[in-house]
């Protein structure tokens, strides 16, 4: 989900995994022990998204890749 800085409450089950360019990248905490990725690696796909997230100009999404 891409949404504007301070849309999203940041609570402390929230983890700061790092930054993506000038947004920061936040997940869940249980859903990051429960995945146990070493890395995420966030790529862009074409189309419409299917989650609610920003809307861009471009006819793409953000997804997280395998």
């Amino acid at each position: 989900m891409c949404v504007r800085r301070g849309d999203l409450l940041i609570g402390p089950g929230d983890v700061l995994l790092g930054d993506v360019g000038p947004a920061a990248f936040y997940v869940d905490r249980e859903l990051d022990e429960r995945w146990s990725r070493p890395r995420y690696v966030i790529d862009v796909s074409p189309g419409a998204r299917d989650t609610f997230s920003l809307e861009g100009r471009e006819d793409l999404h953000f997804v997280l890749a395998d």
